[in-house]
């Protein structure tokens, strides 16, 4: 599977190896470009993923910026969860599920930590913080499940193991097919 098919297609299967390092790339780049963008549209570069930076004047002109961003790298962001999910032999739709509310959730302006952006408009209520809370652990049991736990030994209803594709079968830990 080449680049372009790890980073837009949601067919096939992916490797936790690939999926870290697509995904920590694609934050990397994310950030630089919308940090240097911002520069030149002298927004300060004071915008990250989910606006949490602290905005000085007028903020939308800013919060559009990093929504176009965030809204950039959110599809290879999906296909790489969707193909992680594939592996593991799960369907895909839970884990874009908890990304795209991850992706929302980042730019509501009453969530518990909008606040230390500057731009809360009201104070987050206890079942508020209570769902974010929630979501939180939600986030890490599906970083665990996609980033930590192996895939599906073998070819499963996805396609083939990413991990025997170009490379000899072996029927025993002995001898080769």
């Amino acid at each position: 599977m080449d680049l372009k098919d790890k980073l837009f297609s949601f067919r096939g299967r992916l490797r936790r190896l690939d999926w870290w390092a697509c995904g920590i790339a694609l934050a990397i780049v994310h950030n630089v470009l919308a940090y240097v963008s911002g520069l030149a549209w002298g927004l300060d570069g004071g915008i990250l993923i989910g606006g949490t930076a602290p905005i000085l004047g007028d903020p939308w002109p800013a919060l559009a910026h990093s929504v176009a961003f965030s809204l950039l790298f959110a599809w290879p962001q999906l296909a790489l969860s969707a193909k992680r999910a594939h592996d593991r032999n799960w369907p895909a739709w839970p884990f874009i599920a908890i990304d795209v509310t991850g992706l929302i959730a980042a730019y509501l302006p009453f969530g518990p930590f909008a606040a230390l952006g500057g731009y809360a408009t009201e104070a987050p209520t206890a079942a508020l913080t209570t769902l974010y809370v929630a979501f939180f652990f939600v986030w890490i049991g599906s970083t665990i499940a996609l980033g930590f736990m192996d895939g599906t030994p073998g070819p499963n209803r996805f396609g083939p193991s990413p991990k025997s594709v170009g490379r000899p079968a072996f029927s025993e830990p002995g001898g080769m097919d």
